[in-house]
């Protein structure tokens, strides 16, 4: 057991504010080509399993993931992110029947094993399967590591084993932020729900998938997909209510498209409050914080996305709210040194060049404004102040010296 393999003395010192740190890795994967297309899911879905305990603080799955398996550097970050814990594993598929091993190591007595077991399964009983491997990490290993409270029958939601198998390869093609892989996850998506209408987690996952797609620009039809997002989210928290991730894309949709944002608040409370592990409820919060000009507080929100999911595939998403809330905040250098890296990663993300005109307008650097306006007129060549300022929900302050920063920037009004 943990508490026997490590000093009295190590222990305190662990126990720092933000509580434990653990990590699951992605799974490896031996055997059919079927397991390389579920095992991030699976591991991603092991992660989300235990944070239905009052588990540690967990760093998020994607952050070890190399697109298209685990990092060569996983190991090395476990250190890098002062993990105490990590969970890794490998799946294997012969046939119909699905075998995974599973490890926990200890990070700071150099990756010393403190437990490993085998789970036995099927294609058909991935579901089941994964909230087993969670729930065993937790009473097999050592109980007091983790806080009581938990039901371990975890409400089965899906029978239907095909549509479970969707959900799981479409994760990894929405970490992928390839198009052609992230367009079929949107298909694999329709599919699961198809088979079972009332499959939270793939509705969940929809929602999420329609924000990226409508924030990538990769949609024909925005309000179509606007209405997806809305529509996906508001029915996984209907069929759970307990579900972070569609509790936190429902709380965006209300405040950036329907610039609700009081509502949001609420929702983004209750998000953060029932997964502290999750980074999009933090990253969601950031922006609802934003808009109601609680700039410090989005600060700080979009800082704990960050650091609970560092390298994520994602991670422009969330430095995107960062330097919205410096740029609100009148930090004028962090939000154009966090712009300059968005946009590095993400050039073509609309939103991103909206926030950055501003700033560059505001530092008087019109040379690189007019560079920046011209890239911005190449998606929407009737760009003005007013369209601009009219998308984001921010308080009369903020709007004014938003719309002064684009002007200064050379958007005409």
């Amino acid at each position: 057991m943990i508490g026997r393999a490590v000093s009295a003395g190590l222990v305190e010192s662990r126990r720092h504010q933000l509580g434990w740190r653990m990590a699951v890795l992605p799974f490896s994967s031996v055997g059919a080509p079927v397991g390389r297309g579920i095992a991030l899911g699976m591991a991603e879905e092991v992660s989300a399993a235990l944070s239905r305990f009052c588990t540690p603080r967990l760093i998020a799955t994607a952050t070890f993931w190399d697109g298209s398996g685990p990092a060569a550097d996983a190991m090395a970050l476990c250190r890098t992110y002062q993990l105490d814990y990590v969970i890794d594993g490998t799946i294997q598929v012969l046939n119909d029947k699905v075998h995974v091993d599973v490890t926990l190591l200890d990070v700071v007595l150099d990756f010393e094993v403190l437990w490993s077991g085998r789970f036995d399964g099927s294609l058909d009983d991935l579901f089941s399967l994964q909230h087993r491997i969670a729930f065993d990490m937790v009473t097999q290993v050592d109980p007091d590591l983790f806080h009581h409270g938990a039901d371990p029958e975890v409400p089965v939601r899906t029978q239907v084993a095909e549509a479970h198998q969707s959900l799981l390869t479409a994760i990894q093609g929405i970490y992928q932020l390839d198009r052609p892989a992230f367009m079929q996850a949107r298909h694999l998506l329709a599919r699961a729900i198809e088979l079972d209408p009332d499959y939270a987690a793939a509705h969940g996952w929809l929602a999420y998938w329609s924000i990226m797609a409508a924030g990538q620009g990769w949609v024909k039809n925005p309000r179509d997909v606007t209405t997806l997002a809305g529509t996906s989210a508001e029915r996984a928290v209907l069929l759970d209510p307990f579900n972070a991730r569609a509790i936190a894309v429902a709380g965006h949709v209300r405040a950036y498209l329907l610039h609700d944002v009081e509502s949001a608040l609420h929702l983004h409370a209750r998000a953060t409050e029932l997964n502290p592990n999750l980074p999009i409820a933090w990253t969601m919060s950031s922006w609802s914080k934003v808009y109601n000009s609680e700039h410090t507080t989005a600060i700080r929100h979009a800082m704990m996305a960050r650091s609970l999911s560092p390298r994520d595939p994602h991670i422009w998403f969330v430095e995107h709210a960062l330097m919205t809330a410096h740029l609100f905040h009148r930090h004028l250098e962090e939000a154009d040194t966090l712009s300059a890296a968005v946009l590095e990663r993400n050039p073509r993300h609309v939103s991103a060049l909206n926030i950055r005109l501003a700033i560059l307008g505001h530092l008087g650097r019109k040379a690189e404004a007019s560079r920046c306006l011209a890239l911005l007129r190449e998606f929407d060549p009737s760009v003005t102040v007013d369209r601009i300022s009219s998308r984001i929900p921010v308080r009369p302050d903020d709007r004014i010296f938003y719309e002064e920063g684009l002007a200064r920037a050379g958007v005409p009004r």
